[in-house]
């Protein structure tokens, strides 16, 4: 083969993989999972609001506001605004987070999509910049995610905008350049994460996660046992470190993504049974099922259904 007709072949693949139409199942199921996520974490702060963006909360104004940035409106500018309406300021501060409800319940069922994210996405900012001190992972996937449904078309599948033809549900090349913008995203961020524990003497000598489980706020349960059974830490912590690793480089291959998929799921699962922290495990377990774990549930899904119809007349054309 001519280093040309190389040169073409592998820009015809590369254009194929970004480009060619393909289904947006994917980025509905991300949208969902994100949405009920957020709608969770709603839920359990609903009785924290005062103490986490009033001004007399755990943090005053006057503190939260060296952390944040000067370029992004917080809490009290939106009830600075209000009050000359004669809104109080835990008036104002319900009323935003009514509103972020409303629109995260609009991304969720697929109600006006991209208007329901992009109201998302704005108001998630003004709370994140009020409450960066208490802010950690899951804000900033989070805060990602809902910026990612503002501008990719999540709402063309599993939506009451595809149910009202206002949104169409075919293939299209956007929903290609979406996901692998996605899966590209997924793997830049394990591929640093590892690379970075690799920089740690704890990861290396294995007790990474032992150093983990002992600090009060992660520990969930006792588990000084682990001292009695070494081998099994750090089995626990190289193995955290070959998934995190080897992620960018196996959850490509046809051969090694489900497995993949699968070894990063229960990562996730056991940092929330073992961590308690369940909302980021969350976040991650979905990011990664939506861009690679539900094409491969769709593709089984879909070959068992040809089977089921086609069973019957080759069961009848071999009488």
């Amino acid at each position: 083969m001519s280093a040309l007709s190389w040169k073409s072949s592998v820009g015809q693949r590369l254009t194929a993989f970004v480009s060619a139409p393909s289904s947006p199942q994917p980025l509905a199921v991300f949208r969902i999972g994100v949405a009920t996520l957020l709608l969770i974490q709603a839920w359990s702060l609903a009785e924290s609001l005062p103490e986490l963006l009033g001004n007399r909360g755990w943090v005053p104004w006057s503190v939260s506001e060296v952390l944040a940035s000067p370029a992004v409106p917080r809490v009290d500018t939106v009830v600075g605004a209000l009050a000359p309406l004669g809104i109080s300021q835990a008036a104002g501060i319900q009323g935003l987070a009514f509103l972020y409800v409303v629109a995260l319940l609009g991304l969720l069922v697929g109600l006006h999509t991209r208007l329901s994210a992009v109201a998302a996405w704005v108001i998630h900012t003004v709370l994140l910049n009020s409450i960066s001190f208490f802010s950690y992972g899951v804000e900033t996937f989070a805060h990602i995610s809902l910026f990612y449904c503002a501008v990719m078309p999540v709402g063309a599948a599993f939506s009451l905008d595809v149910q009202s033809g206002r949104l169409s549900g075919a293939h299209s090349a956007l929903a290609t350049l979406s996901l692998r913008m996605l899966q590209l995203h997924l793997c830049l961020i394990y591929l640093s994460t590892g690379l970075e524990k690799l920089l740690g003497a704890v990861w290396w000598n294995g007790t990474a996660l032992w150093e983990v489980l002992m600090q009060p706020q992660y520990g969930q349960f006792d588990f000084a046992w682990l001292a009695v059974v070494p081998w099994l830490v750090k089995l626990s912590t190289w193995g955290t470190l070959a998934v995190e690793v080897g992620y960018a480089f196996c959850v490509w291959p046809r051969r090694t993504r489900g497995l993949w998929v699968a070894l990063t799921l229960a990562m996730h699962l056991g940092i929330a049974v073992m961590m308690g922290l369940w909302l980021f495990s969350g976040m991650m377990a979905v990011l990664t099922f939506a861009a690679f774990g539900w094409p491969l549930v769709a593709e089984a899904m879909v070959t068992r259904v040809r089977a089921a119809v086609l069973l019957p007349f080759h069961s009848s054309s071999t009488r």
